[in-house]
C-alpha cells in the first residue's frame, strides 16, 4: 500500500482521482463507502452535537481512514460523497462543499501516507499489530485528521458562519478520537479479508493507471512438449485467434494456462473440455477480455476477435462482439424482471435501438432459448434452469459474434437440454461461432471440433467422433466416456458404438445378446449390500398427507401424498419447475405447507421449531456458495453444531467427524478459506456443515452440478457412504446415469405432482411415461430394451453380454 512519488510515477493525484470513475469495478466501491459512511452519519445527525449544526459526535469518522488503507482513493470520492448525502438529512448549505473537500483529503491521505513517512514508517500493511504499526497509523490518523478540520474551519470561517478556533478543534476531536478508538479494530478484520479476496485498491487498479500494459509479462513456461496445434497463419480469416497465450492468477504460482494456440473459424462450433481446473473457464474469460482487463494476472501471447486485441477495448464495449454466459450464471442477473434483465443491455449499446428493435430482440432471444415466460416475472420465482436460460436470451439481445458458454447444461433437466441443444442447432445454422465448454457430452455431435485441455495445456484436438471412439484417451483426462463405448470396449468392437442403433449393429455382428442374470435384476449386482431391506419398511422417517404449498396465488405442489422408509436411496426425479426444490425445503421445514402436513419422525413440520427439524433433516444446496458464508472451513461446519448448543468439546468432535467422512484435511480446516476452494471441494464442505448437526435424513439438491467425471464419482461414493451408515439421502437429480446406478428407489414429479413411484428399473422401463416428464433414460437402459430387459449401469450391460446360442 505504499506510494512512492516521482515525477514519472503513476499515482499522481490526477490519474489517481479520474482514473476511478473509468473503472466500473472501483466506481462500484466508492457507492458502498458513499452508502456505508451515510449510514452511519445519518443516524447522528439527531444524536449528540458538539456544535449543533455543525458538528456531531461521529463514530462514522473511522471510516475514511480505514477505507482509504483498504481502497485508496475511492475511499476519498466515497468519504465526500458521503458526507454530502448525510448533510441532506439536516445540515446540507454552503458549507457542505467544504465538507465535502475535507472529507475527501480525509479519505485520501491516509493511502497517500501510509509507507512513505521515511523512518517512522512500518514497512508492514495497514493494521495495527505492533508498536511501529501503531505509531505510523497514529501519525496518518492525526495528520489526515487535521487537514479534514482545517479545510473544513477556514471554509466554514470564509463564509461568516462560525470562527475557526471554534470548529476546527471539535472536528479534528471528534476525527481523531474516532479514527484511534474504532480504526484500528475494524482494520484488524476487514484488511486480512479484503486481501484474500483480492480487493485491494492496489489489486482491482485499473491497469492504465500503473504505467504497465494490460498484460503483464510472464515468463515462459517451459514444457516438455510444444504446442501440438499451433495457430495456422494461412487459415482464412478466423473469427478469433489464440497465439501461444499463457495465463496465471496473482494469488497462484502454478499458471492456470500454457501456451495455448487454436482459432475458430467465422460459423464454426468449438467444443472445450477437460477436468476442473484445467483452465476452460480461464480461456472463456479470457476471450472477452475479463482477462486480464477484470482478473488481474501475468500474460504473455494474445488473443483477437474479430481482428481486435481483446485487450484494446474495455470489456463493455466488446458485448456486441463477445458474448459469455458465466458458469455461475446467477452473478449476471440483475434485473427484477424478465423484461428489465433483457433490455438492461440494449439500453446500453452504442448506437441506439428503437423500441420496436428491442421487442423484436428480446422475442428472438427468449424464443432462440426456448423460455416461454412473461416479462413481467420475476427472475428469482424462477427455477435455476430458467434463470440460466434468460441469462442466455440476455446474452443474445446484443448480437454477438462469438457466444461463448462456460458449462450452460449444469443446471438443465434432459428435456431442457434438448431445448439447449436446440437453441446451440438454430444459432449455428444462423452462422453464429460459439466455443463451449462442457463436463458432459451431450452437445458433442453440435461441434465441428474439440479441444481437450488438461493442466492448463491443449493436450487433445479434432472431431466429436474421434474423442467419443477413445474412451481410454476420456478417462485419462478426467472426461466420462459414453456408456455405450465403454459396454464394447472389451469385445475388441471397431469402431466403438455411439448410439443405440450402432450398438445393436455391433452386438449383432460380434453374435451378441443381452441376457442377464437373476442377480442383475434383482439388484444384487447394481446395488449389493446396499439393497433396500424389508426391515426398513417399518420405519417411516418422512410421512407427506396431502401436502400442498403455492407462492402467492400459484400453486407449485398438488396434493402430495408419500412415506419415505428409514435407510432408504431415494431419486427425486423431474423437469426444471416441477416442484423437486420446493418439496425439498417443505422437508426440511424451510417452507411450511399452505395445505395438508408433512411429518419427519413423527414431527409435524408446522409446529416444530427449525433447530429441532434441523437435527433430523439436513439439506445441501444445489449452490454451495448459497450455502457457505464463514471465513474458515472449520467455522463454517462448526456453526450448524453451535446454534444446536453443543458444548465446545462435542463441537471438535462433530467437526472433525464430519470433515474426515468427506475427505477434507482436519489440520488446515482452521485457516483455510471455503471460497478459495474448487466447487467439488466447496460441495463437501457444505456436506460436512450439515453432516456436524447429525441429521438422519440428508436431501442433496443437484449434487454433480459442475463437478468433473472424478469429482462426481467421489461425491457419489460418500453419499452411498452415508447411506450405508444408515442416513436416508433424498437426491434431488437431472442425471439419469446417477440414478440408475446409486438409487434404490425414485419419485418422478411433473407439474407439481407424483406421477410414478418405483425402483429405478421398474421406472426406466416406461420409456414414454419419463419422457413426458422432460426426462429420458440412459442409453444403454435403452439398448437393452431390445432384447426385453432394462438395464441400468455399465456393469450390468457388461455381465449380460453373452454368445448368442
Amino acid at each position: 500500500m505504499s506510494a512512492q512519488f516521482s515525477f514519472y510515477d503513476p499515482r499522481r493525484w490526477w490519474t489517481d482521482l479520474i482514473g476511478v470513475w473509468q473503472d466500473t469495478r472501483l466506481i462500484v466501491v466508492v457507492a458502498q463507502i458513499a452508502a456505508i459512511y451515510a449510514a452511519i452519519l445519518i443516524p447522528f445527525k439527531a444524536g449528540i452535537p458538539i456544535i449543533p449544526g455543525f458538528v456531531e459526535l461521529r463514530p462514522a469518522n473511522a471510516i475514511p481512514i480505514v477505507a482509504s488503507l483498504l481502497f485508496g482513493p475511492a475511499a476519498a470520492w466515497g468519504a465526500g460523497i458521503g458526507n454530502i448525502i448525510g448533510d441532506c438529512f439536516g445540515t446540507l448549505g454552503p458549507a457542505s462543499v467544504f465538507g465535502f473537500l475535507g472529507n475527501f483529503f480525509f479519505g485520501y491521505l491516509p493511502y497517500l501516507m501510509w509507507g512513505n513517512l521515511g523512518c517512522l514508517s512500518s514497512g508492514q500493511s495497514p493494521m495495527v499489530k505492533s508498536w511501529r504499526q501503531g505509531l505510523e497509523y497514529g501519525l496518518v490518523c492525526v495528520v489526515a485528521s487535521g487537514v479534514c478540520a482545517g479545510i473544513i474551519g477556514w471554509g466554514v470561517e470564509l463564509l461568516g458562519l462560525l470562527p475557526f478556533i471554534v470548529l476546527a478543534p471539535a472536528i479534528f476531536f471528534n476525527n481523531i478520537v474516532m479514527g484511534l478508538i474504532l480504526g484500528p479494530p475494524l482494520l484488524g478484520f476487514l484488511y486480512p479479508r479484503v486481501k484474500r479476496w483480492q480487493l485491494l485498491y492496489e489489486d482491482i487498479r485499473p491497469s492504465f493507471l500503473t504505467g504497465e500494459n494490460m498484460g503483464h509479462s510472464l515468463e515462459t513456461f517451459s514444457s516438455e512438449n510444444d504446442s501440438l496445434f499451433p495457430f495456422d497463419a494461412h487459415a482464412p480469416s478466423p473469427l478469433l485467434v489464440c497465439r501461444e497465450f499463457s495465463f496465471s492468477y496473482s494469488s497462484q504460482t502454478t499458471p492456470a494456462l500454457r501456451e495455448i494456440s487454436f482459432s475458430i473459424a467465422p460459423g464454426e462450433f468449438v467444443m472445450l473440455l477437460g477436468r476442473s481446473g484445467s483452465g476452460k473457464s480461464t480461456l472463456c474469460y479470457a476471450c472477452n477480455g475479463l482477462i486480464p482487463q477484470m482478473i488481474p494476472g501475468l500474460v504473455s501471447g494474445e488473443i483477437e476477435v474479430c481482428g481486435e486485441d481483446t485487450q484494446a477495448l474495455p470489456v463493455w464495449k466488446r458485448a456486441n462482439r463477445v458474448g459469455l454466459v458465466f458458469q455461475d450464471f446467477e452473478t449476471q442477473l440483475i434485473g427484477t424482471t424478465v423484461g428489465a434483465e433483457l433490455r438492461h443491455p440494449l439500453e446500453y449499446q452504442e448506437a441506439s435501438l428503437t423500441f420496436h428493435d428491442m421487442n423484436r430482440r428480446i422475442t428472438h432471444a427468449l424464443s432462440s432459448v426456448s423460455l416461454e415466460v412473461g416479462l413481467d416475472r420475476d427472475p428469482m420465482r424462477m427455477s435455476g434452469g430458467q434463470r440460466q436460460r434468460l441469462v442466455m436470451a440476455s446474452v443474445l439481445v446484443q448480437n454477438p459474434k462469438l457466444l461463448i458458454l462456460d458449462d450452460p447444461s449444469s443446471d438443465l433437466d434432459p428435456g431442457c437440454r434438448t431445448q439447449l441443444r436446440q437453441a446451440l442447432r438454430q444459432l449455428r445454422a444462423e452462422g453464429m461461432s460459439m466455443l463451449l465448454t462442457e463436463q458432459d457430452y451431450e452437445a458433442l455431435p453440435l461441434a465441428n471440433r474439440v479441444i481437450v485441455l488438461d493442466e492448463g495445456q491443449l493436450v487433445w484436438e479434432g472431431t466429436p467422433e474421434l474423442l467419443l471412439r477413445n474412451p481410454k484417451m476420456m478417462r485419462q483426462r478426467g472426461i466420462q466416456p459414453l456408456a455405450l463405448t465403454e459396454c464394447f470396449e472389451e469385445h475388441g468392437c471397431d469402431p466403438l458404438p455411439l448410439t443405440v442403433e450402432e450398438a445393436v449393429v455391433c452386438a449383432k455382428k460380434m453374435n451378441l445378446m443381452i441376457e442377464p442374470s437373476a442377480d442383475v435384476l434383482d439388484d444384487t449386482v447394481r446395488l449389493g449390500k446396499q439393497r433396500p431391506s424389508l426391515e426398513g419398511k417399518s420405519n417411516p422417517v418422512i410421512q407427506i398427507d396431502g401436502a400442498w404449498f403455492q407462492y402467492e396465488e400459484t400453486p407449485v405442489i398438488h396434493d402430495l401424498n408419500c412415506v419415505i422408509y428409514q435407510g432408504e436411496f431415494l431419486a427425486l426425479l423431474g423437469a426444471n419447475g416441477s416442484g423437486k426444490s420446493t418439496l425439498a425445503r417443505l422437508v426440511n421445514g424451510l417452507l411450511v405447507p399452505t395445505q395438508g402436513r408433512i411429518f419427519i419422525h413423527n414431527c409435524d413440520t408446522r409446529t416444530t421449531s427449525t433447530n429441532e427439524l434441523a437435527k433430523r433433516v439436513g439439506l445441501v444446496f444445489q449452490n454451495p456458495d448459497h450455502q457457505i458464508f464463514a471465513d474458515t472451513v472449520w467455522e463454517e461446519v462448526a456453526f450448524g453444531a453451535k446454534n444446536l448448543g453443543c458444548s465446545a468439546e462435542e463441537i471438535v468432535v462433530r467437526v472433525r467427524e464430519s470433515l474426515h467422512a468427506v475427505g477434507l484435511p482436519v489440520e488446515q480446516s482452521g485457516g483455510l478459506d471455503p471460497f478459495s476452494l474448487r466447487k467439488g471441494e466447496r460441495q463437501r464442505i457444505a456436506v460436512a456443515s450439515i453432516l456436524a448437526m447429525r441429521p438422519t435424513v440428508l436431501i442433496f439438491d443437484e449434487p454433480t452440478t459442475g463437478l468433473d467425471a472424478r469429482e462426481t464419482d467421489w461425491m457419489m461414493t460418500m453419499i452411498r457412504e452415508l447411506n450405508q451408515q444408515g442416513h436416508t439421502i433424498v437426491m434431488i437429480t437431472h442425471s439419469m446415469r446417477l440414478v440408475a446406478e446409486y438409487a434404490q428407489r425414485c419419485l418422478l414429479m411433473d407439474g407439481g405432482k407424483f406421477v410414478a413411484d418405483g425402483s429405478p428399473r421398474d421406472i426406466f422401463h416406461d420409456a414414454a411415461l419419463v419422457r413426458a416428464a422432460s426426462l429420458e433414460i440412459p442409453l444403454i437402459s435403452q439398448f437393452s430394451q431390445r432384447w426385453g430387459h432394462t438395464l441400468l449401469t455399465v456393469t450390468e450391460v457388461k455381465s449380460s453380454l453373452k454368445p448368442q446360442v
